[in-house]
């Protein structure tokens, strides 16, 4: 889809229907709402952004620890981002969840803090992720919160117009 129409998707879209969190969460449950054998999502959006995460988790580590990703990848010690069962029904149109998609990949790449925290986001609505799922070595449950809500106020910064 080109971006004339990607900024027309944006533009006809009626934020006022749900609250960010409520669009984030709306579009988790989208994301994986048609899903194949072994209850794989067939979503093609799903399947991109599962992998884009993996490379950037990838990229966020050093040349020798990039080597040994890619090593664990391979034998599946580390795996695509896996889906928990949403309490959200899917309520939305893939336009709708495309402009939702839009909202995050317009903010990411402009600073490693900023990404951070919209992975944080990520991790949170999208693939509905607990508190304690999102602790990692370099983040604690406190920290985790913390992102999330820098990314959301970013997020609502960025877009004042969906209710927060």
């Amino acid at each position: 889809m080109n971006a004339v129409a990607e900024r027309h998707i944006m533009q006809v879209m009626d934020w006022s229907k749900y609250s960010l969190e409520e669009w984030l969460y709306q579009f988790g449950a989208w994301q994986y709402s048609s899903s194949g054998t072994c209850g794989k999502s067939i979503n093609p959006i799903a399947v991109a952004m599962d992998q884009a995460v993996v490379k950037r988790k990838k990229f966020k580590l050093g040349v020798k620890k990039q080597r040994q990703v890619i090593a664990d990848y391979m034998v599946s010690d580390l795996d695509t981002p896996k889906p928990r069962r949403s309490k959200f029904e899917c309520n939305i149109t893939d336009d709708e969840a495309r402009a939702v998609q839009h909202l995050i990949l317009d903010m990411q790449g402009k600073s490693e803090i900023l990404d951070e925290w919209l992975d944080a986001v990520i991790d949170r609505y999208f693939y509905g992720n607990s508190w304690a799922d999102m602790v990692t070595e370099s983040r604690t449950g406190m920290d985790a919160k913390y992102d999330v809500k820098c990314g959301l106020a970013a997020l609502h910064v960025r877009y004042p117009f969906i209710i927060f």
